[in-house]
């Protein structure tokens, strides 16, 4: 992006997130402030001298008051700090502090430096320190960073050289000069995020591998949710210490009872609260004060009830945040984990998982432990459960990175009714993905309000396409029901990835194969023609009445000793990448038979690679899967939930299969575009002339347009604009206001120049029939035939900005071909958001038109979405049509609106 001397300095100033150190410890970092004199001098002061030495590349024994001035003269802009700070109000203590101070002769290169109190340090402090200063000084046009470093000081020079910047150094006098380039690169990306997967499995650690837990409220009531929990910890023969806290009893299920958690022998990791809300917060207290690492509060009456139940949690959050505790819920069921070496049941629930390799996260925890149940009706195994209640604090973003390194885990399911952050959760999702299945069912698909379209953009938008929009980006397989959940999760836990979308179809019956092959060619698959080798194998293994295409139809009399033979022969053939079994039980031969000459056959063949399923149309011997020695096979009711399993794991291995994108990196004026943003500080949309400054600040650019405000100016304005006298332009009302233009007699096309005047004034008459005052229209040269095509950005309250893209015209809501995509995108999600929408045939060229030019589409796409990404207030942009010309000759922006949001 371009240098700007002109960035608002209010996001600094208000600059306070969370931060996980690498053991898992929760910090909060900040910008620092002219109230943290105290604050520093204290840091100082517990600083060993060599720490201080390593800081100032001196000894000094004291900071004067003319260096603290120095230290917290901080503008936000050339000179910013971030401090890390432990404990919260009067307890707040400044633990770490980095900062960069630019350059006055040089102001795109600053200088770095940290302090990081000994106690704090090696646990990955001062790396996130360097994150976050090099995204503020991007912000601020700084390119580069500098810093001094003690020869000595082999720790600081291992946080620089391992960040991923690309460092150069040389050494003079004792002192490392270093210096590096901030702009985002893969290798620093890859570090952040190794480094964040290290800290939240640290994190997480304590949530679902404790060695002790504490059980506040456990009751001698085995009926009660305290002790129903208490019991089955129990029961399950918890591997850890179990602590029932409850000052009104001496025992609970034979077990000494303790009145507080300070009374414990020890400081359990996780502390289980099943007392009342309004005793919640005195409780966590005490947890944090004791040194407690994660609390699960089962409690509800939270934000869940309202806003005093929303201020409540917000209350117990802090207290968490402060002294680094995870908080599991409130207002949820509990954890549980299989694990041989955990055998934590801690739910009050009774529900008991077989042990398995399927991770589950529900945020309804009534429906996570039904689900549960489900699982295990079905033959699923669980590896953990996790019930995550109002979200205060751990989320699906947490859970997915920790169950991405858990080696017990292969599939991970997620119930999902809302997103905390999505753009994290799509970053992180994107990667777990590539290595284990993730499963989601979204509730909520239909609109929970309707508000009115200003936009043709917004008009298309929707939380739910949103939605989908994420998963599309992730590869997250999304399902609509339950029964599609447990479909696609049973696949995927026991048979390998499809390689290919190829599937043949096994039966003894044709009834069930044609809804299986209509099944197929509905969700995507191919049921290819065998080839001639594999059909003279089978009809060397079948009856002359048997059908040998696909579906292979071994008609009723099929026995278990056909199913042998003709599942062996399509193992065989390297053409096919799936097989569906379907069997109705004869007379004569029971489901068992053949579910056991199944299993023999692919017992055989451990290093098979191809995806089995079966439907087994019996309901007098259920059976819900077959044993096939490393793998299973996954018995059906009917064919559409296996095909629609199939489908997804299709879908989902071609995708996997499929390089990841890469970023595009698209220049941005900065200066401009806060000049612009700063010019219309209140909501509403913009001027013409701001529409084409901000649009310009990223590149793109609209057809040569002129305002006119009168039949006379009209008149000027055209012949200003026109090439020639053969040059025909176009006339709009120039009101944002008004969307469907064309639905008010607001456009006029084909004009001549010289009849711009006589234009302007039919065009004021046809507005009249409208009540509509003309005051305003802009004029444009007619621009060249092409593929008419919608290009926006909306901001949605939860999922951020967003990309648009789809079919457009006058007639755009009702085609209703629009993709989302949430920001930011690389080149993979461009292509794949235009290749997902019907007017992608025309744009490859339809009925004999010729290809148009896709590539200028995508780099207006990108360029859309740095633009959204550098001006947050932007609300909508709505960019109808774009005529997108012939292959080679780019397009042309016809109509361009933006609207801001309220600074």
């Amino acid at each position: 992006m371009m240098t700007s001397t002109n960035v608002p300095v209010k996001a600094v100033l208000l600059y306070r997130r969370d931060i996980m150190l690498r053991d898992g410890a929760v910090l909060r970092m900040r910008a620092l402030t002219a109230d943290d004199r105290d604050g520093l001098l204290a840091l100082f002061n517990r600083c060993s001298p060599e720490t201080i030495r390593y800081r100032f590349l001196r000894i000094i024994t004291s900071l004067p008051d003319s260096l603290l001035d120095q230290l917290v003269g901080v503008d936000s802009s050339r000179h910013v700090a971030l401090v890390v700070v432990h404990g919260e109000g009067a307890d707040e203590k400044i633990v770490g502090v980095g900062r960069y101070i630019a350059s006055h002769d040089q102001p795109e290169v600053a200088e770095v430096s940290f302090l990081i109190e000994d106690a704090w340090q090696k646990r990955g402090i001062g790396t996130i320190l360097l994150d976050a200063l090099a995204e503020t000084a991007r912000e601020h046009g700084v390119k580069r960073f500098a810093a001094d470093v003690l020869a000595d000081n082999r720790l600081m020079l291992s946080v620089f050289r391992k960040a991923g910047y690309g460092v150069n150094s040389n050494i003079s006098y004792g002192v490392t000069h270093l210096e590096f380039g901030i702009a985002r690169s893969e290798r620093a990306e890859l570090r952040r995020e190794a480094q964040e997967m290290e800290a939240e499995r640290a994190s997480l650690s304590a949530v679902f591998a404790p060695r002790s837990v504490a059980i506040v409220g456990a009751s001698r009531d085995a009926a009660s949710v305290g002790g129903a929990l208490f019991r089955n910890l129990l029961r399950w023969e918890f591997s850890g210490v179990v602590y029932p806290v409850n000052p009104n009893a001496t025992a609970v299920a034979g077990v000494r009872a303790y009145p507080g958690i300070s009374d414990l022998p020890e400081v359990p990791e996780l502390a289980i609260l099943t007392i009342p809300a309004n005793k919640v917060l005195e409780s966590a207290r005490r947890c944090a004060a004791a040194g407690v690492r994660a609390l699960c509060v089962i409690s509800a009456g939270f934000a869940e009830t309202g806003p005093d139940g929303a201020r409540l949690q917000t209350e117990l959050l802090d207290v968490c945040r402060a002294s680094g505790m995870r908080l599991v819920g409130p207002n949820c069921m509990g954890i549980v984990n299989t694990s041989s070496g955990v055998r934590m049941l801690g739910t009050f629930a009774p529900v008991e998982p077989p042990a398995g390799n399927i991770a589950m996260s529900s945020q309804s925890g009534a429906l996570g432990l039904a689900l549960m149940a489900q699982a295990g009706q079905l033959g699923l195994g669980v590896s953990s459960f996790i019930s995550v209640g109002n979200k205060a604090d751990v989320s699906g973003n947490d859970l997915l990175q920790y169950w991405e390194s858990d080696d017990s885990t292969d599939v991970i399911l997620l119930y999902l009714e809302s997103f905390g952050n999505p753009r994290r959760f799509t970053r992180i999702a994107r990667r777990v993905a590539r290595a284990k299945p993730i499963v989601a069912v979204k509730a909520g698909r239909t609109v929970a309000g309707a508000r009115a379209a200003s936009s043709h953009t917004a008009a298309l938008a929707n939380s739910d396409r949103f939605a989908d929009a994420l998963f599309a980006q992730t590869g997250i397989i999304r399902v609509d029901t339950l029964a599609d959940f447990f479909a696609v999760a049973r696949l995927l836990a026991s048979q390998p990835i499809p390689k290919g979308g190829n599937l043949a179809i096994l039966t003894n019956a044709g009834g069930p194969a044609i809804l299986a092959v209509d099944a197929a060619e509905a969700t995507g698959l191919t049921i290819p023609e065998l080839s001639a080798g594999t059909k003279d194998k089978l009809r060397s293994a079948l009856p002359a009445s048997a059908s040998v295409a696909n579906p292979v139809d071994m008609i009723a009399g099929a026995c278990p000793q056909h199913y042998r033979a003709c599942l062996e022969i399509l193992c065989d053939d390297p053409d096919i990448d799936a097989i569906l079994i379907i069997f109705i039980p004869p007379l004569l031969t029971p489901s068992s038979e053949v579910a056991e000459t199944i299993g023999e056959v692919l017992r055989a063949r451990p290093d098979l690679t191809k995806t089995i399923a079966a439907v087994f149309l019996d309901p007098h011997s259920p059976i819900s899967s077959i044993p096939a020695g490393r793998k299973a096979v996954p018995v059906y009711a009917f064919p559409e939930g296996a095909v629609a399993a199939l489908g997804a794991a299709v879908h989902y291995g071609t995708w996997r299969a499929t390089p990841p994108g890469n970023p595009v990196e698209i220049d941005v004026n900065l200066e401009t575009v806060n000049e612009v943003i700063a010019a219309h500080p209140e909501e509403g949309w913009l001027p013409q002339d701001s529409v084409e400054k901000l649009l310009g600040s990223t590149g793109i650019k609209l057809l040569r347009t002129a305002v006119a405000r009168s039949s006379e100016e009209a008149l000027t304005a055209a012949q200003s604009i026109a090439r020639n006298s053969e040059t025909k332009v176009a006339m709009k009302i120039a009101a944002p206001a008004v969307l469907h233009k064309s639905d008010v007699g607001g456009v006029l096309l084909n004009i001549a120049p010289s009849e711009a005047d006589a234009a302007f004034k039919r065009l004021a008459a046809q507005l009249t029939a409208h009540d509509i005052h003309l005051e305003a229209v802009t004029i444009s040269e007619m621009a060249q035939p092409g593929v008419e095509a919608l290009a926006g950005i909306t901001h949605d309250p939860v999922f951020g900005p967003l990309l648009a893209f789809g079919a457009g015209g006058y007639l755009v809501e009702l085609v209703d071909d629009v993709i989302f995509r949430v920001l930011p995108v690389n080149d993979r999600d461009v292509s794949e958001m235009i290749a997902s929408t019907r007017v992608a045939r025309q744009l490859e060229g339809y009925r004999g038109s010729p290809p148009a030019d896709t590539p200028a589409l995508e780099d207006l796409l990108h360029r859309l979405g740095a633009l959204a990404e550098t001006a947050p207030r932007i609300a909508e942009v709505d960019l109808n049509p774009v005529i997108v010309h012939r292959a080679g000759e780019g397009l042309s922006l016809i109509d361009a609106r933006i609207r801001l949001r309220a600074s």
